[in-house]
């Protein structure tokens, strides 16, 4: 479980109800949204107190997750969503402490891409959801309470693991290397599903704390054992085998694109944005 208890009103797998992933699934679709992005897939009136966490893009600032995505600043003379992002990105590509530090340009762009991917399909299912489930509802009342769901829990858990690539993998080499604190550090983390053996202990983990002070708690306490690769990349050797290494990430990513987290993220942004009319 993903932190979702017994009281709520609709089970995981009975029709209408989350997945027992939902506070996972929402922490990824979610952690890099911006107002920009809200407005574009999903509410056009969206305003700056909406209610959406977010992992805070500015890495070295004490807050981790900000209460509410932010206005990104995308330049408006761009047409498309896709120049837009391509745009912050090659902005803020040198900016120490900004944004994800730990990839490499191409890993950024295609983190923002996927990202859209999700919002887009979300997008359309939102419409749909927010014709069968009342804002004022059990349900939604639940889907809001993110300190019981788990879903705070889960985008601390994602904050740490972009502030400091390999915290959670229970590699010495890399959290030894973190104890002395904030590194802009490459490493490449997996694209499979992060494994489900951390769920319980992030349930319980106490997050009220500097990076400083919980650094040692999180290496210690929240191992995924999620593979990732350290090493330094062969530039040359990846680009002979870049139409198959493509292949196999465009599959990682598709995977990663369930019915379930569409659902799950859907209802999550029809529940908060809803609740009151934004402006």
């Amino acid at each position: 479980s993903s932190g979702i208890n017994a009281e709520w009103p609709l089970r995981p797998g009975k029709k209408g109800g989350v997945s027992d992933s939902f506070a996972k699934h929402v922490s990824h679709a979610v952690h890099s949204l911006t107002i920009e992005d809200i407005k574009m897939y999903f509410n056009k009136h969206v305003g700056e107190n909406n209610g959406i966490p977010v992992v805070n893009p500015m890495l070295r600032d004490p807050q981790r997750v900000l209460a509410n995505a932010p206005v990104m600043g995308y330049d408006d003379e761009f047409v498309t969503d896709g120049m837009k992002h391509f745009d912050v990105i090659m902005l803020g590509v040198n900016m120490k402490g900004w944004h994800l530090t730990a990839f490499e340009l191409l890993e950024r762009l295609s983190h923002v891409y996927h990202m859209s991917e999700i919002w887009a399909f979300a997008g359309k299912k939102y419409k749909k959801v927010a014709k069968r489930v009342e804002v004022d509802s059990e349900l939604c009342d639940c889907v809001r309470d993110i300190d019981s769901n788990g879903l705070s829990k889960y985008l601390q858990l994602t904050a740490f693991q972009i502030r400091y690539p390999g915290i959670t993998s229970g590699n010495t080499t890399v959290t030894d290397a973190y104890l002395g604190g904030f590194l802009d550090y490459h490493i490449s983390y997996g694209l499979e599903e992060r494994p489900k053996n951390i769920v319980k202990s992030l349930m319980s983990f106490d997050f009220s704390g500097t990076d400083e002070e919980l650094i040692e708690d999180v290496v210690n306490n929240l191992v995924d054992e999620a593979g990732f690769e350290a090493e330094e990349h062969d530039i040359y050797e990846e680009m002979k085998h870049s139409r198959e290494h493509w292949e196999w990430c465009k599959e990682e990513l598709k995977g990663l694109l369930t019915p379930q987290l569409v659902y799950d993220t859907a209802l999550f942004m029809h529940c908060q944005l809803n609740v009151q009319k934004q402006f």
